[in-house]
């Protein structure tokens, strides 16, 4: 165990500044911190105590020669400003579990974030009261109906059209394009053609390119200008993932699609992502005309519930959903009849 271990030293404080004040007036400006968590509220005292956190920070000795001094409580500041939103988010809950709707819970427990809990929750109120009703299934019907109230269904696409897949890396768009192709092409008896292409990085999806022989759907791997004028009633682009964390990258990618036409673009997301990662990616590529979102990788994700604070906070309608790597595999029109199913399944505690 290291000496800093050794010295280090439990602050228990309701809040970052507080933590950090008690800290400098004990061990000085120079300390540093160790590890910050919240702590548990005991039993029902979680209902109306303020949620706590422990800072565990020590100071170090002095060598020589001494480094040139920081700035006062730097490593503090640090160290804390990350977990501001996580006490926010803390007390969001503990309001949530104060308001007496049971269902609030539930939303959060299906995978509903705290903000969009309280959006559904306010809007509960507002209908129906501050007093929940009597059951809690009554209370799930509610907030199902609310939650249906806030689909956003996608546009309407006719025939003969041009679609691109965009992405992270690991979203799985080549996959979901040989379903997406599979059904155009078997079940609704369209005639296509698919283009893979190569981006910043190469297209390795061979696999794209085998299964379009199979289909006897023509799979091209250079663009040029012509392709807009495809002759087929529905084209597929397949692109290389992008890194969603660096602008050059979706610039990069915007200047290629602007040499394409005016495609149709599906953001394909990875929903066995933490949401907070789906709505950053989001957040990255809404520098382009994204018509709507496809889901993937579904069958990785229990919680089928953290796909509305897509619908309620990302501003797009989700168009498909699909689980499973098998072709064609499963592969759906979106609703949200599908994902209030999985949100909901019939349940005894829901008739209680």
């Amino acid at each position: 165990m290291s000496s800093a271990a050794h010295q280090a030293m439990p602050f228990i404080a309701a809040s970052a500044e507080e933590a950090v004040a008690q800290i400098r007036a004990r061990l000085g400006s120079e300390a540093v911190v160790l590890n910050v968590r919240p702590l548990k509220t005991p039993g029902l005292a979680r209902f109306w105590q303020k949620p706590m956190i422990e800072v565990m920070a020590y100071r170090p000795e002095p060598t020589a020669p001494p480094a040139p001094p920081a700035p006062a409580a730097a490593p503090i500041n640090e160290a804390l400003a990350g977990f501001r939103q996580e006490l926010e988010e803390i007390k969001q809950q503990v309001d949530l579990n104060n308001s007496g709707w049971r269902v609030a819970t539930l939303l959060q427990k299906t995978g509903l974030l705290p903000l969009h809990t309280q959006q559904i929750l306010d809007a509960l109120k507002s209908a129906h009261g501050d007093h929940p009703p009597s059951s809690l299934a009554e209370e799930i019907a509610l907030a199902r109906a609310q939650l249906a109230s806030n689909w956003r269904a996608p546009y309407a696409i006719g025939p003969h059209s041009m679609h691109v897949l965009i992405g992270p890396a690991g979203s799985g768009k080549s996959t979901l394009l040989c379903k997406w192709l599979t059904q155009a092409a078997l079940v609704d008896g369209r005639q296509a053609r698919v283009w893979r292409l190569d981006g910043a990085t190469s297209n390795t999806a061979e696999f794209l390119s085998v299964h379009g022989e199979a289909l006897s759907v023509a799979v091209e791997r250079c663009w040029t200008p012509d392709g807009r004028a495809f002759s087929e009633d529905i084209g597929f682009m397949d692109l290389p993932g992008v890194d969603w964390r660096s602008s050059l990258a979706i610039r990069e990618l915007a200047g290629q699609l602007t040499r394409m036409g005016s495609p149709h673009m599906h953001l394909v997301l990875n929903g066995a992502y933490d949401i907070k990662v789906l709505l950053a990616q989001v957040r990255a590529f809404s520098a382009l005309p994204l018509e709507d979102l496809i889901i993937s990788h579904l069958d990785e994700e229990p919680h089928w519930g953290k796909l509305w604070n897509l619908t309620l906070g990302a501003g797009l309608p989700i168009r498909h959903l699909s689980a499973g790597q098998n072709i064609p595999g499963e592969f759906w029109e979106a609703s949200a009849e599908r994902i209030l199913a999985r949100q909901f399944p019939r349940s005894p505690l829901n008739e209680r």
